[in-house]
């Protein structure tokens, strides 16, 4: 069965840290990545449904808009 999708759908994202280091348990670390995703969403550059910082990785739910991949 042919099924194509659109370029634009949600996309599930990980990011881990080289040996699994805890580099993301301070605040400040945590801040720097959720500033910059409110940054990417307010310029209307990504919709983002949902994300998790851990201590040693993130994921992300998350989308591109239209004309900004």
């Amino acid at each position: 069965m042919n099924q194509s999708y659109p370029e634009y759908w949600p996309q599930y994202f990980t990011a881990t840290i080289y040996k699994w280091k805890h580099l993301l348990a301070e605040e400040g670390c945590k801040d720097i990545i959720i500033n910059s995703l409110k940054f990417l969403v307010n310029k209307k550059r990504i919709e983002l449904n949902a994300f998790a910082i851990m201590s040693n990785h993130l994921h992300l739910i998350w989308q591109p808009v239209f004309g900004f991949t």
